[in-house]
């Protein structure tokens, strides 16, 4: 984006929460929606930024999709604007889902929302092929991009299913492959990185004083909101990552939830546009469903577990800000975004994999990828027709 450019705020506002609206599924799904709208639509960014800040924040710790969104407002309009950007990002999933929570007991007993899930998964793989499809056309220059993606794809099909660890290591990896090449140069750079160090220690600063209020208080709410953001600055890879964590710590271990209700309330949250980790706000209010508290305790949860991984992105952002206009430094980001668009292949590829054997189901994949492509429907349109769908089907 030109500095010149002069962004409407309220605009901006409204693309982001259309995004919120149409996004389903997990970070990779959420990045289609991000492209179509945010690139394709508004030209806020472009696909090379866009791409460089997903495999930025595939390697910081916390929920990916909503950094990637959050540092596209600072990007915009500064700390301010990132601010709102997250608040209407995610909040209103965070209110959704601990509304749910609060009712829940009358929810599970309702089969009524059952269709709505039947069709958005494939709708959400759709998003992921138009990802990895936009992204691949605007970053695959060269032979040798082609090789290194091959590549990267080739590793992410066959090592990250091992560990979640795999994905930053991949990223750094194709990074290092690709500056390898001019590591030889010399550069004068004016481009001096200034981290607000501050932000990082507030960051570390809540850890340790939730693990002192953990020791020192305990109790069932000190221990639910200092594991949520526990879990915010500890899980690398988004909602999906940070699930069986919650289930052996909140389940197994505390015992504050049970596994039945933790799963239904899952299987809800993959109907509900909007980050992931709003999940957390489902688990803190139904955990507290005895108490008149329960709608506080479910919107404290969920923004406990976003914290961490928002303040992150203050950080990190004048870092990346300042480190593209490094020269050896554009080797590097070019690498980690190849290898993100190879990764976010790697997905739609395992995803559709694991779709049920329906031609439905594959018909939707396919009419909502070329839907997406031609760019004259609205993502959230898309999503609500599969949510329809599943009613007349």
């Amino acid at each position: 984006m030109e500095e010149h450019i002069k962004v409407s705020k309220r605009r901006f506002l409204w693309d982001v929460f259309m995004c919120s609206l149409g996004s389903y599924g997990g970070p990779e799904a959420h990045y289609g929606v991000f492209s179509s709208i945010l690139v394709q639509k508004r030209k806020y960014l472009t696909e090379e930024e866009l791409t460089e800040m997903i495999g930025l924040y595939a390697l910081v710790p916390g929920p990916s999709s909503s950094q990637t969104i959050t540092a596209i407002g600072y990007y915009v309009g500064g700390p301010l604007l990132a601010f709102l950007t997250f608040l209407v990002w995610a909040f209103p999933a965070i209110i959704i889902m601990a509304l749910v929570g609060v009712f829940f007991t009358q929810i599970s007993n309702n089969k009524t929302w059952e269709p709505i899930l039947t069709y958005l998964p494939a709708a959400a793989v759709a998003f992921i092929i138009y990802a990895a499809l936009t992204l691949g056309k605007k970053i695959l220059k060269k032979r040798y991009d082609w090789i290194l993606y091959l590549i990267m794809l080739g590793l992410g099909l066959w090592l990250v299913p091992y560990s979640m660890w795999v994905v930053p290591l991949m990223l750094v990896t194709g990074g290092l492959i690709s500056l390898f090449p001019y590591r030889k140069e010399h550069e004068k750079s004016d481009s001096k990185l200034k981290p607000k160090w501050h932000i990082l220690g507030i960051v570390v600063g809540l850890a340790l004083v939730n693990e002192l209020l953990r020791i020192n208080l305990g109790g069932a709410f000190i221990w639910l909101y200092t594991s949520f953001y526990r879990y915010g600055y500890s899980v690398i890879g988004g909602g999906q990552i940070v699930i069986p964590l919650m289930i052996q710590d909140l389940v197994n271990t505390q015992g504050l939830i049970t596994l039945n209700d933790f799963l239904a309330g899952y299987a809800i949250d993959q109907a509900i546009p909007g980050p992931l980790f709003s999940f957390a706000a489902f688990v803190g209010s139904r955990s507290f469903a005895a108490a008149n508290y329960s709608l506080f305790a479910g919107i404290i949860g969920g923004l406990s577990i976003f914290l961490p991984g928002i303040l992150l992105v203050f950080f990190i952002f004048p870092i990346w800000k300042k480190s593209r206009e490094i020269h050896l430094m554009k080797y590097f980001l070019k690498g980690v975004t190849i290898t993100a668009a190879a990764l976010i292949l790697m997905t739609a590829i395992t995803q559709s994999i694991k779709l049920p054997v329906d031609y439905v189901v594959y018909l939707v994949v396919g009419v909502s990828t070329l839907l997406l492509l031609t760019k004259k429907i609205p993502a959230p349109l898309i999503i609500l027709l599969a949510a329809l769908l599943g009613f007349l089907v």
